[in-house]
């Protein structure tokens, strides 16, 4: 066929000032196939240099192409057709083929060559003036600049046709148009995806429609005759989301082609902005080298946005007076609703005295902090290899926390969070332990349009559309499934990911730290001498190191998400036992302000009672389980028993009270008095 197709002239679409799956539509129909398109339908996009909708853009490439018979269908407003002067032509071949009994499958031999185009009825452009038969072009624009992308069909443009109102009525009539040869005819059917509430799961009468849908796929004859001779009448469906299409109805069906509708690409985000500029606030005057950067620059950062997306930014400039010189600061306020970003907002003076303020909350690791200390440097300091002008999509910091159990992983998150945003409020902790199942990523992005929960949203992308200037800590990581992992290399890629809603959480403000346990039910084979003596922190680091990148390729098999971590893998020590008595005295001073907050009690506490927890710590277990057990053994110990004595004696407010220990006991003293123990 290869013959035919080179003498079929196309609508003049150009690549350069045009969406690029426009032409791939174009050549699928040429080829006589039907279309589903899916993806990002709702958009406005470039035709030509100029914007329009979906339907503004089939309607008109249905027109110039020579389609007589031009309609469309969805569940809201039943079928009806582009024009009224169709409405004659429809009418006349529906009451022609129910005499006939029409629907016979159309002919599969070799499609004879078309001639040139010849528009039938004159075609419109994305606003509705006309658009040149030997051109496909709209007449010179006037010389205002439009303000933004504009709809295109009025709804009381199309001719109604009120006998098609349900589904099946309307896919009947569609079969029979499309089923002759004589007029050509394009009929498209929008929002397939809520043709059904289950595309796994349909019910008879759901089953009956698509039925007919793919048996009228199958019948839609060859035109014989015309300026669209050899063409074949054209289906195309529409889905905003194609999951929610039932795969048989096009999985494995050689007339239906797919065709992704996706986002403005970076070429037509710079086409956005050159062509709109002017309507931004201090969009005019600019200088011709001044443009190029702030086009680069915007179109770097709003990667992944859509068209409207895009139009809402230039209403925001204005609304706001932000100006699209300043395009990162401008598109900061649009994504995340707020002017002042805290990462810029981070005194100097505060970074460096960073490491004393954690090495106050997290004791004994200073391998930890020092690695801590550098990711927050790069991500205050701004400055990237990654070779865009302006700021990346990638989160602020990637933190990959792993070591023995209860030795600070969490709380140095915590610490973290209060040092950047000032507060703990922006911690957002998820208990990865309770995402184990498959399906636990519908609870992470939200369930799917007619499922349980869908109005809710997602937990993760909803915290960050609320709170995007947070620390997101993924506690356990490597109990999650690993097709909840999956979610995170879209994350750690580009920055965003979009929930079931079809919003997108952007987690470029974000920092995300990883806490997991891999490699801690090893540590004490591995490196753990039988001498008694404890490793060094590099035999430590090595151990967990290789076990992480044993957990990611061995066993798991995503050697790509071990990849996006690069050296972000900070191994936690051992907690050693010269920095045991630290962290009592931590647990001890939090005791002591709780007694002096809600009794009004001072509380001191003698060296025999942190040398008695200490001593505690070196035996049986209690050494592998970290600073987590020294917390254990003070609330067993001296919370517990001092409750209780203060039950017994209930002090005056403003009393002291002195805690030291028993000879050759771990009990307590309070005063100089044992505390009982039958209490």
């Amino acid at each position: 066929m290869n013959h035919v197709l080179a003498g079929v002239q196309a609508m003049d679409i150009c690549r350069e000032t045009s969406s690029q799956w426009m032409t791939e539509f174009h050549n699928q129909l040429v080829r006589g196939k039907h279309v589903l398109l899916h993806g990002n339908v709702a958009d406005q996009f470039l035709l030509n240099g100029e914007y329009c909708s979906l339907a503004g853009f089939l309607d008109t490439y249905f027109r110039s192409e020579g389609f007589e018979v031009v309609g469309r269908y969805d569940i809201a407003d039943g079928l009806r057709l582009v024009s009224p002067d169709m409405q004659p032509v429809f009418q006349g071949l529906i009451n022609a083929r129910r005499r006939t009994g029409g629907g016979a499958v159309s002919p599969m031999g070799e499609p004879a060559p078309r001639a040139a185009n010849v528009p039938a009825g004159g075609a419109h452009g994305c606003d509705g003036t006309p658009i040149s038969p030997s051109t496909g072009r709209a007449p010179s624009s006037p010389a205002t600049i439009p303000p933004g992308p504009q709809p295109t069909m009025a709804p009381s443009s199309a001719s109604q046709l009120p006998s098609f109102r349900s589904v099946d009525e309307a896919v009947r009539a569609i079969r029979l148009i499309l089923a002759q040869a004589e007029v050509p005819a394009a009929m498209i059917m929008d929002f397939a995806d809520m043709l059904v509430s289950d595309p796994e799961r349909q019910d008879d009468s759901e089953r009956e429609v698509l039925t007919q849908l793919k048996k009228t796929m199958q019948s839609a004859r060859i035109l014989t005759a015309g300026p669209l001779q050899g063409r074949r009448n054209a289906l195309v469906i529409v889905a905003g989301h194609l999951g929610a299409v039932p795969r048989w109805l096009y999985v494995d069906n050689p007339m239906v082609a797919l065709v992704h509708v996706p986002r403005p690409s970076r070429e037509e985000r710079q086409c956005f902005l050159r062509r709109f500029i002017a309507n931004f606030h201090e969009g005019s005057p600019i200088s011709a080298e001044r443009l190029r950067r702030v086009t680069e620059e915007f179109s770097d950062i709003t990667d992944g946005l859509t068209c409207w997306d895009l139009e809402s930014i230039r209403r925001t400039s204005l609304a706001e007076q932000i100006s699209i010189q300043r395009p990162k600061k401008l598109v900061d306020y649009f994504k995340y609703g707020r002017r002042d970003d805290p990462w810029e907002n981070l005194d100097p003076a505060k970074i460096r005295k960073a490491r004393g303020r954690l090495q106050s909350r997290v004791i004994g690791q200073p391998q930890a902090i020092e690695a801590v200390l550098k990711t927050l440097a790069c991500a205050v300091g701004g400055i990237s290899s990654s070779g865009s002008s302006g700021e990346g999509g990638q989160p602020k910091g990637v933190l990959w926390f792993c070591g023995p159990t209860g030795v600070g992983k969490t709380e140095l998150a915590k610490a973290l969070t209060e040092l950047i945003f000032g507060d703990e409020s922006a911690f957002a902790r998820f208990d990865m332990s309770e995402y184990k199942q498959e399906h636990s990523t519908e609870r992470l992005t939200g369930s799917p349009p007619g499922y349980v929960g869908f109005e809710q949203g997602g937990q993760l992308t909803g915290r960050c559309l609320e709170r995007p200037f947070s620390l997101f800590l993924f506690d356990e990581i490597d109990k999650a499934h690993p097709r909840v992992l999956d979610l995170f290399l879209q994350i750690l890629e580009d920055g965003r990911l979009t929930d079931s809603h079809g919003k997108t959480a952007f987690f470029s403000k974000a920092c995300l730290v990883f806490t997991s346990n891999i490699g801690g039910s090893t540590l004490e084979a591995a490196v753990l001498g039988s001498d008694g003596q404890l490793p060094e922190y590099s035999a430590i680091r090595d151990h967990y190191l290789a076990q992480v990148r044993r957990h990611f390729v061995d066993v798991l098999g995503r050697p790509e998400l071990l990849n996006r971590l690069g050296d972000n893998i900070v191994v936690f020590d051992i907690v050693r036992p010269e920095s045991m008595p630290a962290i009592c005295r931590k647990f001890l001073a939090a005791l002591t302000a709780s007694a002096r907050e809600k009794r009004d009690i001072q509380l001191e506490f003698g060296d025999e009672v942190v040398e008695m927890i200490c001593g505690l710590m070196c035996q049986g277990e209690n050494f592998t389980m970290g600073g987590r057990r020294i917390k254990t053994l003070v609330r067993e110990h001296i919370e517990a028993p001092l409750n209780r004595w203060i039950l017994l004696n209930g002090p005056e407010p403003g009393q002291r009270l002195v805690l030291g220990v028993e000879d050759d006991s771990a009990r307590i003293l309070i005063n100089g008095e044992r505390v009982p123990n039958d209490q």
